[in-house]
């Protein structure tokens, strides 16, 4: 193994050596070059001419080095992981839709029907909504309520509010109250 890394590190010294004095070679091409290249006291460069290699000029064949052996992988034999058996859950996880239309707010009955939605809300149960359910925002309340009152069914209704606030809690006591206000208007 000693021997081994002794000759790889040989023939990285080899390559370094050689390739120190390529670049020796071509520094020195460089700066021959760069002599015979005419600078601007030279006059205009015509750029349209074809641009011809100088004849003395001596083509290198550059060889590629000889490949260094790698060091070969060994195979290490794996067992194969055991699995674990999946248990079932203690208790049922419980999946919910994300809005389901069975709130008690749809089955409870609303009351004595109403041509305005603002007549069917107290001062108490506006400043409720207001604070809870609209955070604080008048001119929100205020608009919503015009907007469901424009509307024929509570179908139309509903879609409009759980697109308008889909963070709504549609089983807390606010969204109750608010909702059965739409329902003595809207069925």
């Amino acid at each position: 193994m000693e021997d081994n890394r002794k000759q790889i590190l040989s023939l990285i010294e080899e390559e370094i050596s050689s390739l120190k004095s390529r670049l020796a070679s071509l520094e020195e091409k460089v700066i021959a070059l760069s002599a015979e290249i005419p600078t601007q006291d030279d006059g205009p460069i015509d750029l349209s001419a074809p641009i011809e290699a100088p004849a003395e000029a001596p083509v290198e064949i550059i060889e590629e080095p000889a490949p260094v052996e790698e060091p070969q992988p060994v195979e290490v034999p794996v067992e194969a992981p055991v699995e674990a058996p999946v248990e079932a859950p203690a208790e049922p996880v419980e999946v919910k839709p994300k809005k389901t239309r069975a709130y008690k707010w749809m089955t409870d009955l609303p009351g004595v029907p109403v041509k305005n939605i603002r007549s069917a809300i107290s001062l108490y149960d506006r400043a409720l909504f207001i604070n809870t359910i609209f955070k604080e925002n008048y001119a929100l309340y205020d608009k919503t309520i015009s907007d469901l009152n424009a509307m024929t069914s509570l179908d139309e209704a509903i879609s409009y509010i759980e697109a308008a606030f889909p963070d709504w809690n549609f089983s807390s006591d606010a969204v109750y109250g608010f909702m059965m206000a739409i329902r003595k208007k809207l069925g």
